[in-house]
């Protein structure tokens, strides 16, 4: 029995978090964060996981209870692009695409020489070629519109992602130094596989024009193939003209696995009767393994398999220092902060692809510019209110700029939530949050989560839009994460 795209999708998270010690970011945090966002929500130790100053505000409330211990927190996602099949609209698509020259093609589980030859049967128009050019070009002007409207599709919606994290936030009970330190492990990573598209070049006219010249020549002495423009081919048989495009759009899957070791300091700066001012600053170790894989459409016969496939690739290791620095100011009710990720920008480099296949610039340069990854500064920016018992809570995050995550994908987040506190062992906390993504995909997602048993932290976040995958309407995007608190 075939098993369903999500399935293959489900199977590719399972086996990052198998296989993969890794760090992103991924710009999904885990935990309670899944639902509060990039917020000092107050709930737990994860809510100093984000600001590097909020551990000092954190253990400056708790100074007549501190909290001490961890929150174990493991998640994981899967996005589609708003596509029916993903990767039936690929194998659908690459079958008009020549191969590349034997030797220099094919990828993981591609078998480039069992595709039929000449491209795809555009149907008998070999009477039209003659006398009626006119009916032929429009046949063929049907099928380069149709195949222009698929790579419009891919361009912008043909792509799949897997991502899975684990995160370990730790405070220290006392201070050191005069302020309050935090420790950090995290592993993530994610696999994407998405198209990179060059438009198909066609002009009637000269298409006209070559048709007529390829008439006017005797039939013995007419070439077996029949080019009526720089990327399409045509192929007249004794009953039907195949239909061929040469050019270089193609398929890549990449993947990112790394190990994050943090280290973080905050204290207070200012206090007063208005409410107080902390400061800190968080060093990041991250030692990242890239990969990444890119396949001609015309070398591709199972784009299912590339997917796959991404897991066995090579790697390349690199090693990077990050610096995150971030200020909260803590009011009786309420909070303001301000952080800055990336300070100095890491840069990681993915490994070489083949690019002996290729000979277009435009495809060349863009497999050349996807190589180098750089961790973008960015201004995250947060504002909490908290009822007097400080049970109930509000929050909004807002990314001020859009940042990159590994596998190119453009974020920038604005996150609204609400959490309540109780005194129920069953269930002490309870939240609910609404986020979306001002860049790249514009995505929203609803979540709601709960600490349920004192200890477990269950979170679930959805997509609002949906795509159909095997027949069934389902979210565009899920992610799930499950966390469990540990005290000592």
């Amino acid at each position: 029995m075939e098993i369903t795209r999500i399935k293959w999708m489900a199977a590719a998270v399972v086996m990052l978090a198998a296989d993969w010690a890794s760090a992103g970011p991924v710009y999904q945090p885990s935990g309670a964060n899944l639902t509060f966002g990039d917020v000092t929500h107050g709930q737990r130790i994860q809510s100093a996981s984000s600001n590097p100053a909020a551990a000092a505000a954190d253990a400056a409330r708790r100074e007549s209870a501190p909290l001490r211990g961890t929150v174990l927190s493991a998640a994981a996602g899967l996005e589609y692009g708003n596509v029916q099949e993903l990767f039936d609209l690929y194998d659908r698509i690459t079958g008009a695409y020549a191969p590349s020259d034997p030797g220099t093609g094919g990828g993981p589980g591609q078998n480039p020489g069992d595709k039929p030859d000449g491209g795809i049967n555009i149907g008998d128009i070999l009477d039209q070629l003659d006398p009626d050019v006119t009916e032929a070009l429009n046949a063929i002007a049907r099928e380069v519109a149709v195949q222009t409207a698929l790579l419009g599709l891919v361009a912008t919606e043909g792509y799949g992602k897997a991502w899975v994290t684990f995160d370990a936030p730790f405070v220290m009970e006392r201070e050191y130094l005069g302020g309050t330190w935090s420790f950090g492990l995290n592993w993530s990573g994610s696999a994407k596989a998405y198209g990179i598209v060059e438009p198909v070049e066609f002009d009637v006219d000269e298409a006209r024009t070559r048709i007529e010249n390829w008439l006017n020549t005797l039939p013995i002495d007419r070439p077996v193939q029949l080019p009526i423009s720089d990327d399409i081919i045509l192929t007249p048989g004794a009953n039907a003209v195949l239909f061929q495009i040469r050019n270089d759009s193609s398929i890549v899957s990449k993947s990112s696995r790394s190990t994050e070791f943090d280290v973080g300091y905050s204290r207070q700066a200012i206090s007063g009767a208005a409410g107080a001012l902390y400061l800190g600053a968080e060093a990041h170790l991250y030692v990242k393994q890239l990969s990444r894989i890119s396949v001609r459409f015309g070398d591709i016969t199972d784009s299912k398999e590339l997917f796959d496939s991404i897991r066995n690739a090579d790697y390349r290791s690199d090693t990077r220092m990050g610096v995150d620095i971030g200020a909260l100011w803590v009011g009786e009710n309420y909070q303001l902060g301000a952080q800055v990720t990336n300070v100095n920008e890491p840069k990681f480099v993915f490994p070489d692809v083949n690019l002996s296949p290729y000979q277009s610039e435009l495809i060349i340069g863009a497999l050349e510019r996807d190589k180098v990854y750089r961790m973008d500064r960015q201004l995250k920016l947060e504002a909490s209110l908290f009822s007097k018992s400080r049970r109930w809570s509000a929050h909004l995050g807002y990314d001020a700029d859009p940042a990159t995550d590994p596998m190119g994908d453009r974020f920038q987040w604005v996150t609204v939530s609400a959490g309540l506190a109780t005194d129920k062992w069953w269930m002490p906390s309870a939240r609910m949050g609404y986020r979306k993504n001002l860049a790249g995909t514009e995505i929203a997602y609803l979540g709601i989560g709960a600490t349920v048993l004192k200890y477990v932290n269950i979170d679930v976040s959805s997509a609002l839009d949906s795509v159909k995958i095997d027949g069934r309407n389902l979210p565009q995007g899920l992610m799930m994460s499950i966390g469990f608190d540990i005290a000592w």
